[in-house]
Parts: structure tokens; sequence; C-alpha cells
């Protein structure tokens, strides 16, 4: 059995996609509070910042990774499409509510001005992670099997040997 890619742009694209988005998301982010001597609205605006790249790069991404997958859809399943529908839609949580709220409330923090409790920061949370464990599928799913023709192994493999 051989394992080939449906799309190789494609799944070059996602794994692209992955890296900085698990750049971002898991490394940096938890890392920037370990660092002596930063401070909290540094680091809040670092996170801004960082965040608001990352979302544009990952929308340029997505918007690649779908057009390749139109490109070439009959390679594609319905669960494919699916899947790159709900990762697109997280992503335009994130970007159009989701970022903005968490950005007015890191100003306000910055600002040292109080800040109601909200549940917005763990919603993000858990949509970040929702993309991880999407991502990780659909790229498994970039992979198809090619059942290898045993006949044809076998007549080679007889019709080489010299008797």
């Amino acid at each position: 059995m051989k394992l080939n890619a449906k799309n190789p742009l494609v799944l070059m694209m996602l794994c692209l996609m992955a890296g900085v988005f698990i750049t971002v998301s898991f490394l940096e982010t938890p890392m920037k509070f370990q660092v002596p001597g930063m401070t909290l609205p540094v680091a809040l605006e670092l996170g801004m910042m960082m965040f608001g790249i990352s979302t544009k790069i990952q929308c340029v991404f997505l918007i690649l990774i779908i057009a390749g997958m139109l490109i070439s859809r009959k390679k594609y399943t319905k669960t494919d499409f699916i899947l790159i529908a709900f990762l697109l839609a997280i992503l335009l949580l994130e970007k159009f509510w989701m970022l903005p709220v968490l950005d007015i409330r890191a100003q306000l923090l910055s600002a040292g001005k109080p800040v109601r409790s909200s549940e917005m920061h763990n919603y993000f949370i858990y949509a970040e992670s929702a993309k991880a464990i999407i991502l990780c599928i659909a790229i498994g799913l970039q992979f198809t099997k090619q059942k290898m023709n045993t006949e044809a192994i076998l007549y080679n493999a007889y019709s080489s040997r010299k008797i």
C-alpha cells in the first residue's frame, strides 16, 4: 500500500498554517508571561499584536487551501470540505467577535482599569483547541491509500527472473 497526497500544495499549506498557529497560540503566548521583567501591559500588547498577525496569516493560508481544494475538488470528500468550513467558521468568529472583545479587555487591563469577569478568554482557548484538532484531522485526511496491484507485482517479479 502506498500513500499519496490528494494535493501536495494543500497539504503544504495546511502544515504551514498548523505550524504558525501552534507556534503563536501554544508556545509564544504562554512563554511571554514567563519572561522575567516583562510587565503585564507589554505582554498584553504583544499578545494583541501576535494574535492579530497570526489570524491574518491563517486567513491567507485558508484562502489558499480552499482554492487548492476547489481546483482539485474531485479528490476531496464532503468531510474534507466540512472540516475546512468548520475551520473557517472558527477563524471568522475569532477575528470578528472574540479578538475584538479580548483586545478591548486587554487595553483596559493595560490602562489599569477594572475589568468585569468574562468567559470570553475561555471561549477563545476552546476555539484555539478545536482549530488544532481540526487541523490535525485535515492534515491526516490529505493522504489517500493506493492499493498496489499484486498481480502486476508478481508478473513483473516473475518476468524479470532469468531462467
